[in-house]
């Protein structure tokens, strides 16, 4: 950043170019992204094994778990706003299903969703493949139900996974909790972590990390514990975490988040402590913005989108604090709480927020051309390298 936060200097001449910079992430992957190869008969969100180079850009998140654990519900309500009642009605999955996340720069990602009945055993199942290019795999297990067979699941895809790809992010999702008392889910989650690091130090594997989390589609929890996932598949949150830090320690603020607004999944905050009432009240602001904005935000002939780079909005609690929303990209918004004392210097604080927002178009900048350049190089060895069978393409002239 060229600007040191905190002390006000003279606009940019070239802010308006500056503002054409937002939006930078529709680089990412889409329905109709080049790298889709149209001659591929794969059907649309159904896992194709043919193209081994499909995760070099994107990492690959696998939702894994017994049948009716909940793994479709989940993808379902983070990602596709699906009300958490009307999940009840979703059929069980019945087959391996792959779904591009592309919704900025930093969320960009593939969820492959297995089915419960999967078989490890099955020579027709490569796990080695799928394994291979997996940046993380969530484990859910029904914490309503008796969980020893999940146990003896998680093991066996632990360790297979483990074998193939150590770098693998091994995250287990406590789920349905919303139907267990508080005491009940702190038992529960104690005895599940207790039992699946015993069968791993069993195994001679304690060098093995599991993550748990307390998991359920009916608040936001589930959404924090996919945040925690998405973050360490993200190179440059060091980068982002030390921005946020820079802007809070200048502004007089006590917390901010960086939002990612489709699916409310906070991909960096500052260094201190997230608390859960904190991170819900961010959320709820996310909705409210987005809600009066679809009312009043789109033109008289309904063009436009409700949320762009004219988006703000202020909310001031009862509780002496401010809530602060302020857009970054077309995607991103950053979520602030401010005292009421330190809302005053708004005019530092939307200063600061200008440097903030262009150190994370930069940012974007320079993973955009990270990203371009692996895709061409992807491309290159799709149509020079061998086949996944091993044998060499042949171009026909």
């Amino acid at each position: 950043m060229s600007q040191v936060l905190g002390k006000p200097q003279p606009e940019d001449e070239d802010d308006d170019e500056e503002d054409e910079l937002v939006g930078l992430a529709d680089y990412a992957d889409g329905p109709d992204s080049s790298d889709a190869d149209p001659d591929s008969g794969a059907e649309e969100g159904v896992l194709d094994f043919s193209d081994p180079f499909s995760t070099e850009v994107k990492p690959r998140i696998l939702l894994m778990g017994l049948r009716r654990s909940g793994k479709s519900s989940i993808q379902k309500v983070v990602f596709h706003k699906m009300s958490p009642n009307e999940t009840l009605f979703l059929e069980s999955t019945n087959k391996i299903c792959r779904e591009d996340v592309s919704n900025s720069s930093f969320v960009n990602f593939q969820i492959w969703d297995f089915p419960g009945q999967i078989d490890f055993f099955d020579p027709t199942f490569d796990y080695e493949m799928i394994f291979r290019g997996t940046g993380a795999l969530i484990f859910v297990i029904d914490s309503q139900d008796d969980y020893m067979e999940a146990l003896a699941r998680l093991h066996l895809t632990v360790t297979r996974a483990y074998k193939v790809n150590t770098d693998i992010n091994f995250e287990v999702f406590i789920h349905k909790v919303d139907g267990l008392s508080d005491d009940h889910k702190i038992e529960t989650q104690r005895d599940i972590h207790q039992r699946a690091n015993d069968d791993l130090a069993d195994a001679g594997l304690e060098k093995i990390h599991l993550s748990f989390y307390l998991t359920s589609i009916y608040d936001h929890s589930i959404f924090e514990a996919f945040s925690k996932v998405v973050q360490k598949l993200i190179p440059q949150l060091p980068t982002l975490e030390n921005l946020l830090n820079i802007f809070i320690s200048n502004s007089g603020i006590e917390k901010a988040f960086l939002f990612d607004v489709v699916s409310k999944i906070y991909i960096a905050t500052d260094s201190t402590p997230v608390d859960m009432q904190t991170y819900e009240l961010c959320c709820d602001m996310i909705d409210v913005v987005i809600d009066i904005s679809c009312i009043y935000g789109l033109k008289e002939d309904g063009a436009g989108t409700p949320y762009d780079k004219e988006s703000t909005a202020i909310i001031k609690l009862n509780n002496t604090t401010v809530l602060y929303l302020k857009e970054v990209t077309k995607f991103l918004a950053l979520v602030c709480f401010v005292r009421e004392e330190s809302f005053e210097r708004k005019g530092l604080i939307d200063y600061n927020f200008h440097c903030f927002r262009k150190a994370i178009h930069e940012v974007f900048e320079v993973r955009m051309r990270m990203v371009k350049s692996r895709k061409v190089q992807n491309r290159l060895q799709k149509k020079k390298g061998a086949t996944p069978n091993g044998t060499p393409n042949v171009l026909l002239q």
